[in-house]
């Protein structure tokens, strides 16, 4: 029997076998909305499952802070994380305790960096945009069907929905057309080198990473030093941005700008892939709700909203308490850990109605696809839901023709994102 006890949440192959644990998750928000967790392999922390709490941390980063972490995980992966923290400060000269990320800076820091690069990414940017996005879109649903007729089958994560995001992100920073193949696989190499898939022989987890990662900092390294060497002021692209940003009338630092680039292009591949994967999976297993968005497709924007509350791709973040504070009558004391459980949150019953129906036409909406509210809201939240927009427009029209071929292959590397491996359509009949 499910207990408070014998509940787990950190199992990364219960989430490969079954999916997200929203049993789990249901006898937490109702019996322990804050609850200390602890399991063997993981320090201790807070799990917070309910939506309003989740949002209450969200908004209050003065108490609850990025800097010291952002997830949970292993000894093991915390240790090689660390390691390559130091691998990378001793390469480019910095210390090891500045924030190898945007997500990992705390206010003003993390405000003042924003606002250089949030220009890029503001709804009136993005609906210029627009047009690009659905060519490139149609372009990939094309090729994406080809292979399906010559071949019978073909598998959504990797021939349909691995490619908008890339071409997103890559044209965003600024990276040349020529080199996105490369960013991808980079990305992925990075983000996935647990797995098996994107090992060499004789390579381990820890092999694979230092290998990718290797890669994309000094491809990375080179785009920036080129474009800090080149540039005049007046580019409007984000690499372009940082690096004629100043803050407190200071340049930013070669580093800063480079794991800036280095995690918009991790962070912006994966996420919205997944999401566009996921969202066609679940039009697919409710051919209803798909026959209702082919009969209006007006309701593409409610449908998108839908498929990133039910898909939920960002499974949670971490915060440090800086202070003793009190959440639902637990006290939080000041250096213990709270994580935010997206997928949990966004199957609060308080926040949405009939929360485990899939419904496009849901009209309130308050996911926490992005990240939660607040200062770490997702920055490139616009070009995401952009690129699904396109997708959907572009897919609509086969999509009804199309079925699902055995089970999708997920896997939750590090508990950060679900990872559709596999997700292989036929057409019907």
């Amino acid at each position: 029997m499910l207990t408070l006890d014998t509940l787990d949440i950190t199992s990364e192959q219960a989430y490969a076998e079954r999916g997200y644990p929203y049993e789990e998750f249901d006898l937490l928000r109702r019996e322990a909305p804050v609850f200390w967790y602890q399991r063997p392999g993981f320090e201790p922390f807070w799990v917070l499952t309910r939506h309003e709490d989740v949002a209450w941390v969200s908004r209050n980063p003065q108490i609850f802070s990025s800097a010291q972490r952002v997830t949970v995980d292993t000894p093991d992966a915390v240790d090689m994380f660390e390691r390559q923290l130091e691998e990378r400060a001793a390469m480019f000269g910095h210390s090891p305790d500045d924030p190898p990320a945007l997500s990992w800076m705390d206010p003003p820091r993390h405000r003042q960096f924003r606002q250089i690069m949030t220009p890029c990414f503001t709804p009136k940017a993005m609906a210029a945009l627009e047009n690009r996005f659905d060519e490139l879109a149609a372009g990939y649903v094309r090729q994406f069907m080809e292979r399906l007729d010559g071949f019978g089958e073909a598998d959504v994560a990797k021939h349909l929905s691995a490619r908008l995001p890339v071409a997103a992100i890559c044209e965003m920073v600024g990276a040349p057309h020529a080199d996105w193949d490369d960013v991808f696989n980079w990305t992925e190499g990075t983000v996935g080198s647990a797995d098996p898939d994107y090992q060499l022989e004789g390579e381990d987890a820890e092999a694979a990473f230092v290998r990718n990662i290797s890669a994309l900092n000094q491809y990375v390294a080179t785009l920036v030093q080129e474009r800090m060497a080149a540039s005049d002021g007046t580019g409007t692209d984000v690499l372009s941005r940082l690096v004629a940003a100043r803050i407190n009338g200071e340049a930013l630092k070669f580093h800063e700008i480079l794991y800036t680039v280095f995690n918009l292009l991790v962070a912006g591949n994966g996420t919205t892939r997944n999401a566009t994967a996921g969202g066609i999976q679940a039009l697919l297993e409710h051919p209803e709700e798909l026959a209702k968005l082919r009969a209006n497709p007006a309701l593409v924007d409610s449908a998108v909203e839908e498929i990133l509350r039910w898909t939920s791709i960002a499974i949670h973040f971490a915060r440090t308490c800086t202070q003793d504070t009190e959440i639902r009558g637990q006290v939080i004391r000041k250096g213990e850990t709270v994580v935010m459980w997206y997928p949990a949150a966004n199957r609060d019953g308080d926040a949405f109605p009939d929360p485990y129906r899939f419904d496009i036409t849901r009209t309130a909406n308050p996911h926490f696809s992005f990240g939660g509210y607040g200062e770490h809201i997702c920055l490139g939240a616009n070009l995401a839901r952009l690129q699904l927009r396109a997708i959907l427009r572009a897919v609509l029209p086969v999509l009804g023709d199309l079925e699902l071929v055995g089970t999708p292959e997920v896997v939750a590397q590090h508990l950060q994102v679900a990872e559709i491996k596999k997700l292989i359509v036929r057409r019907k009949g």
